[in-house]
């Protein structure tokens, strides 16, 4: 059992439910809408407690995006925590009936691995696909060292290599899957100890902004541990025998067991199913198997000819361009003599050999150029906002940088820190 401790039981129950839903039910098809209502329900009454109760001056407006760190999500951290505190003392205060807690224990544990799991397999998967941590970018190719953000450093540093992509995506999904069967839970719940810890660890030293969510799942892990904690320290610190663990079986009947065993079997299919098949999904949209763009490349301008001026780099920095990058299909990037980055919405005539692009940020600044691309070059014929261009550039691949080239080396007669 993870507690005989009636409140302390509940309160981890009631915190764990909280944290944790809608889950299982955001991962049956069509059920989606119940955790988008839940969200939006959050994003209402969080904020008034930020303003009403806590009395914050500035009102929450940023609710978790790309960062789980923000400012709501403190809020809605205190807010299980108080609420699950005070859950579970009506609970004990109303409940004082002694009563076994074997199956509080039980569904507990239930909920945590399985949700664990889950989590784990989506993660686990985005890596082995290496989706999270793609392979650095041309602007990130281009970045001086020194400019890159402690986060952008660790993505870089775990976006360059496949294989150990491939090495943290298999600990997640294999640790994940063990979770799912009660006799392997123990052995995976240790794996995701080590898996889990690490990804805690880098998100708190290259300030990654998952630090709450991490730790939570960090946690859980440790719960799960906790009925088996006696018998761990057992065998790894005092070379003493463990007892046999007496697991519980919450149905007596034989058509509840093979019911339950059914649901249990096809919730796992299920589980590891659709992880896998989307982020296979995924890699043919925006990963590795997605289709690039035709004029893939980091373009390195020679020649600006602009309303027939030869535009030299000294003279006119923020009107020639240094570099323009296609990576996706999608957009284009433009870095002038300065560094300057400008993002383009891109449409592509391929049957004539064309190539509109939009400003992002002013969509009345549009440019139509006829291309002609070979693999070292790329020259620019059209018009920009009325004016001519004519731009003649060097194409460069990854593979031209010292990071993307250097390869594996099983002999090395002298390091190579470069």
């Amino acid at each position: 059992m993870i507690t005989q401790n009636r409140f302390l039981l509940r309160f981890i129950l009631l915190i764990t439910i909280f944290i944790t839903f809608p889950f299982p039910l955001d991962s049956i098809p069509f059920l989606g809408f119940i955790g988008e209502s839940w969200e939006e329900l959050k994003h209402l009454f969080i904020p008034w407690i930020a303003k009403n109760i806590l009395g914050l001056e500035k009102e929450i407006t940023v609710f978790t995006n790309g960062s789980g760190d923000t400012t709501y999500d403190y809020v809605q951290l205190l807010f299980h925590v108080v609420i699950s505190l005070i859950g579970a003392g009506i609970w004990s205060v109303i409940d004082r009936k002694e009563r076994s807690l074997r199956s509080m224990n039980y569904w507990l544990l239930v909920l945590l691995r399985y949700y664990l799991g889950y989590v784990m397999l989506s993660y686990g998967m985005v890596k082995v696909i290496q989706l999270q941590f793609p392979q650095p970018s041309f602007m990130r190719l281009l970045q001086p060292f020194g400019d890159a953000s402690p986060m952008g450093l660790a993505w870089t540093f775990m976006g360059f290599s496949q294989g150990y992509n491939l090495f943290v995506g298999l600990g997640e999904v294999i640790g994940g899957i063990l979770l799912f069967h009660r006799r392997t839970s123990i052995l995976g719940a240790i794996i995701l100890v080590a898996v889990i810890s690490n990804i805690v660890a880098i998100n708190f030293f290259f300030d990654v902004p998952v630090k709450i969510y991490s730790s939570t799942l960090l946690l859980m892990d440790l719960v799960i541990l906790m009925p088996h904690i006696n018998n761990l320290l057992r065998v790894i610190l005092f070379n003493q025998p463990t007892e046999s663990i007496e697991y519980m079986e919450p149905f007596s009947h034989p058509r509840w067991k093979l019911g339950k065993n059914i649901m249990k079997w096809i919730t796992v299919v299920w589980l590891v199913g659709s992880n896998i098949y989307g982020a296979l999904e995924s890699d043919k949209e925006y990963g590795k198997a997605a289709p690039k763009p035709k004029l893939y490349g980091l373009h390195e301008t020679e020649v600006f000819i602009h309303n027939g001026d030869t535009l030299e780099r000294s003279l006119e920095p923020s009107l020639r361009w240094r570099y323009l990058i296609f990576e996706r299909s999608e957009f284009a990037l433009s870095l002038d003599e300065e560094k300057k980055r400008t993002w383009y919405k891109v449409e592509m005539d391929s049957l004539r050999d064309r190539v509109y692009l939009t400003n992002f940020r002013d969509t009345t600044s549009s440019m139509s150029l006829n291309f002609v691309m070979t693999d070292s070059s790329l020259i620019l014929d059209g018009f920009k906002d009325g004016d001519t261009l004519h731009i003649e550039a060097i194409t460069h691949k990854k593979e031209d940088f010292l990071l993307m080239n250097r390869g594996f080396n099983w002999i090395n007669e002298y390091p190579f820190n470069r």
